[in-house]
């Protein structure tokens, strides 16, 4: 700061001076003759030489390389950091020792059983007695000859023996009458039940192709179409033991016409051989259209 101040006030000084020389007017040197006062003047001037000499000494710019003495700062005396808090001091708790309580004796460890210990002696075994190697000598050698089953007898003949053929010629006769209806009864009776259904279903099958040739479309139904389900009994001999609607189709022209028709197709063709009930049940459906 004090540097700057001294180049400015050489610059304005600097200035001054080329002002000064500029407006300066040269006199005469020397002594000057005297006015008409008479008074001796002497002017002194300075010479060019000096003058330009200062000139250049003042505008010369100071030297700002050399170091600037600092001024001297108040010394602060260091203080030391404050004390860092310590952690206060915990006492390590003790550790808990297992103790066992006084008059209880701890057990003692097994002790080890020594691998050198040699094992027992297996047990002798017995030797075969005689009796045993008899018995074990029992068994067959030799395998069982298969026996050969007896040749069969040859047939008599039927004209040696006269007395068989007349006894079946005499049963053969007295095969009649009620000895006849068991024969039937027992070939009935060996039939499965899916040849049972097969022939039920065969004889109903007929019996329906008979009462549809006797249906008729009823006048009093006007136009009115429908199913009825009509349940009939018949006899294995083929007569109508029973009629009945199982299913109305809604309208009773109809209705009655269906019935009509079972009632007069008559006498129905009888069961085939193997149905032996007396009477079986049948559900026909019959379909009325205009």
């Amino acid at each position: 700061m004090i540097r700057l101040t001294e180049f400015l006030a050489f610059v304005a000084v600097a200035v001054a001076l080329h002002l000064a020389v500029a407006l300066w007017e040269p006199q005469d040197t020397g002594l000057t003759a005297a006015g008409d006062a008479g008074q001796a003047v002497i002017s002194m001037q300075v010479s060019d030489a000096q003058l330009a000499d200062m000139v250049e000494r003042w505008e010369t710019p100071p030297d700002l390389s050399a170091p600037v003495d600092a001024p001297d700062m108040p010394q602060v005396a260091a203080t030391d950091p404050p004390p860092s808090p310590t952690a206060p001091s915990v006492d390590p708790m003790p550790r808990a020792t297992a103790t066992a309580p006084q008059g209880l004796a701890l057990p003692a460890p097994e002790s080890v059983p020594d691998a050198s210990v040699t094992a027992p002696p297996p047990p002798p075994v017995a030797k075969p007695t005689p009796n045993t190697a008899k018995l074990a000598d029992t068994r067959p050698r030799e395998r069982p000859k298969r026996s050969t089953p007896p040749k069969p007898k040859a047939k008599a003949d039927p004209a040696r023996n006269p007395a068989a053929a007349s006894t079946a010629q005499r049963a053969a006769g007295q095969g009649q009458g009620a000895d006849a209806g068991n024969a039937r009864a027992s070939q009935a009776t060996s039939l499965n039940a899916g040849q049972i259904q097969s022939l039920t279903a065969q004889w109903g099958a007929k019996l329906r192709r008979k009462v549809e040739r006797r249906k008729r479309y009823p006048s009093a139904a006007r136009g009115a179409s429908g199913t009825v389900l009509v349940r009939l009994t018949v006899g294995r001999d083929g007569s109508l033991r029973g009629v009945a609607l199982a299913r109305s189709s809604g309208n009773a022209a109809l209705d009655q016409a269906a019935v009509r028709a079972v009632q007069s197709a008559g006498r129905f063709p009888a069961a085939p051989k193997g149905l032996s009930k007396p009477s079986y049940s049948f559900t026909l459906p019959m379909q009325f259209n205009r």
